[in-house]
């Protein structure tokens, strides 16, 4: 009797297993099959880092909607540049990633105010002969997170260098521990759940809880920021629990960054973070405990920099912004992992950017010299960070021998192709953003009828009345008509930079440099223009241009190309010819020099010979023959 109750009993069991077991199979087909329905029906994305250029299978650009992978809802999910890249990299190319948030992105500029830009002129400027590309993969209010999923993907892209400028946003960044998006904390379970994103399900879950939050979610008002929007935790005590997951999740994070490039053999420079230390009161600083408030290691601070103690200023300062509660600069510890990295792994080169602001900034102590705020750069800041990752990739000697001048930081300021546009459109953006939380600082009464066109059209950008394109052609076309061609030089040059593609603002660029004389900057421009189109048309326009403007030898390379694609032009066969004799014959007055001068319309050189053979050949036959024709 028990042996029966026993196996009656075993049985009831196994069909009780094999019962949840079904069941469990049948959830996981119904799940992969309502996953294979979305993908059939087109719903979702795989999130690809990179997507084809619109009518140009050979381009690729960032992705504009990746973004909504780490922010989930579309309302917050940032776009940053869309730099066209070649899908197959050139052999001679040297490509260059640039990762990081909101100050890599170059805010509050736009197009040329951005680090990589003033990186990408000087290095132009210093390898002239070399296909340098910088393309920036910065997104406004991400962390770490966004790193190192951009990292595992852009092996594909066959990059020379990774350049990363991050870390102010691990505790409010997309995920991040203090985010209004954060999910679990633990780093490991977070970049887990990122790569269950691409899955349609996921997706659809995530879209419906977004909708749920947002209609049954308080009404902000329609101009609350970015920045106001992603904290949900405004008081990080220094040493707390969430303070410390916000350092682990970055060492973490990069860590992890570390091992992927050096297992595909990729040069990282990793940039020092700078911070308003003595020109910023604290956000949060209010506490009993002076020990612990920021805003009295802060008055410490203001004193001892009275009292002409420079250490103790500083010391206070520090310590000011790391009880600063409201975590939206980067604590030490941050800077300290960026060091130990770069110790660690000998691919990883430490760009002390801190280092550099601190040893320029009044007093030692990073201020409003160079930050508009808490933690964005002026212009002088975004130049100075273009000139400390400048020098070290120089001393790396990734790009070799230099054949074009090396920068000081202050030939790259004079230098640098941006416009009162750019400048106006900055100040401007910045001014709006201190109107909000936590700054509440009114925006200053500004006269319309004193400003100059510049900054009208600066006004305009910011507050997307214009665009850049528009505002950038209605500045040349005003510097046209007063005659400023050294400014509409910086205008045309800005364009190849936005451009880089594009070969008529390298010729723009050329001829502008020519008028000025400026016979190397048209040199340059001219061969980048037939790199980027090298038809016989575009080297056909620059060798006559160049002839043109007197710059014979420099126009021989061109003749010679155009003369090689073309079937037997009579015309550039003529030019060739006259060019070559004045080359070869410059110095020595003949009747051929003259003739060849003839040939290209330049008569007053023709006649100038002429006489010159007449002074000491008074009776010379063809000289006086062709003298008198060309009278």
């Amino acid at each position: 009797m028990n042996r029966k109750k026993n196996r009656t009993t075993v049985m009831d069991k196994r069909k009780t297993r094999m019962f949840k077991a079904a069941t469990l199979l049948l959830v996981f087909v119904f799940f992969v099959l309502m996953e294979v329905i979305l993908r059939i029906s087109g719903y979702g994305s795989d999130y690809p880092l990179f997507i084809p250029v619109e009518n140009d299978t050979l381009l690729v650009q960032m992705n504009p909607k990746i973004a909504k992978k780490y922010f989930g809802d579309g309302e917050n999910a940032t776009v940053g540049f869309q730099e066209w890249l070649q899908k197959n990299k050139d052999s001679d190319r040297f490509r260059v990633f640039v990762l990081g948030a909101s100050t890599a992105v170059g805010y509050p500029y736009k197009k040329n105010g951005s680090f990589h830009r003033w990186l990408q002129y000087a290095l132009n400027t210093t390898f002239p002969d070399k296909k340098i590309e910088i393309i920036n993969l910065s997104l406004t209010a991400v962390n770490s997170y966004t790193l190192l999923d951009f990292t595992k993907q852009l092996v594909d892209y066959e990059p020379d260098a990774l350049l990363i400028y991050a870390g102010h946003n691990e505790y409010y960044g997309a995920l991040g521990v203090g985010a209004s998006n954060s999910m679990i904390r633990n780093p490991r379970w977070v970049n887990m759940a990122l790569q269950m994103k691409s899955l349609r399900l996921v997706q659809l879950v995530e879209s419906g809880i977004a909708a749920v939050v947002h209609i049954s979610g308080p009404d902000r008002e329609k101009r609350t920021t970015l920045m106001e929007k992603m904290v949900a935790d405004r008081k990080i005590p220094y040493g707390s629990k969430k303070y410390q997951q916000g350092i682990q999740q970055f060492n973490y994070n990069f860590e992890k960054i570390a091992e992927h490039t050096q297992n595909w053999g990729i040069p990282v420079f990793v940039s020092t973070l700078v911070s308003n230390e003595k020109g910023l009161k604290p956000f949060v600083g209010i506490d009993e405990n002076p020990k612990t408030s920021a805003d009295h290691y802060f008055d410490l601070a203001n004193q001892a920099l009275g009292k002409g103690d420079l250490v103790g200023a500083k010391n206070n300062f520090v310590l000011a912004k790391e009880y600063d509660q409201l975590r939206f600069r980067a604590p030490k510890a941050i800077n300290d992992g960026i060091k130990e990295l770069s110790r660690t792994y000998s691919h990883i080169f430490l760009v002390d950017t801190k280092s550099k602001f601190e040893s320029l900034s009044d007093d030692g102590i990073i201020g409003n010299s160079f930050l508009w705020e808490h933690v964005h750069p002026n212009l002088e800041g975004y130049s100075l960070l273009a000139h400390s990752f400048y020098e070290v990739i120089l001393d790396s000697d990734l790009l070799g021998t230099a054949h074009g001048p090396v920068l000081s930081w202050s030939a790259l300021k004079q230098q640098m192709p941006i416009t009162k546009v750019d400048e106006a459109a900055g100040m401007y953006e910045i001014l709006q953003l201190k109107e909000g939380w936590p700054f509440y600082e009114p925006m200053p009464e500004i006269r319309k009828d004193s400003l100059s066109v510049a900054e009208r059209l600066g006004g305009k950008w910011a507050v997307n009345l214009i665009g850049w394109d528009e505002a950038m052609q209605t500045l040349y076309g005003h510097y046209q008509r007063e005659g400023k061609v050294e400014m509409g030089l910086k205008v045309a040059e800005g364009l190849t930079l936005e451009y880089p593609h594009e070969a008529r603002f390298r010729i723009e660029s050329a001829l502008l440099a020519l008028r000025l004389k400026k016979m190397e900057k048209a040199a340059h421009h001219f061969k980048k223009a037939l790199e980027l189109d090298p038809s016989r048309e575009n080297s056909k326009k620059i060798a006559v241009t160049l002839v043109e403007a007197e710059a014979y030898k420099a126009s021989l390379p061109y003749l010679e190309y155009a003369m090689e694609k073309s079937n037997g032009d009579n015309q550039l066969r003529g030019i060739y010819g006259a060019v070559k004799r004045i080359v070869k014959d410059g110095a020595t007055d003949s009747v051929a020099l003259a003739e060849s001068y003839i040939l290209l319309r330049k008569r007053t050189k023709a006649v100038e010979v002429l006489k010159n053979i007449l002074d000491k050949d008074p009776d010379n036959g063809k000289a006086l023959l062709l003298l008198e024709n060309i009278n």
